[in-house]
């Protein structure tokens, strides 16, 4: 089953030409899996794409859930 997310950044970090990204993603799928398996994960939704990439950088691989306590965390600070 290929990969479906709910929220997804991805960021051009390599100045412009395209050789490295950042990305966060959100996805059901990653529900009850470990950290590595949700890169694993990641990385094989991107199989083609890493082809022409020198570099991916998964900074957050979140389920729905996560996300969202997070977001509510982030304003909480926020506001404090």
């Amino acid at each position: 089953m290929p990969l479906q997310w709910s929220n997804k950044d991805v960021v051009d970090v390599s100045g412009g030409c395209g050789a490295k990204f950042t990305v966060q993603i959100v996805s059901e799928q990653f529900e009850g899996k470990r950290l590595l398996e949700r890169h694993r994960m990641v990385n094989a939704a991107l199989t083609e794409e890493m082809k022409e990439i020198h570099a991916l950088s998964i900074t957050k691989a979140l389920t729905p859930n996560q996300w969202q306590q997070q977001q509510q965390s982030e304003k909480s600070q926020a506001v404090a």
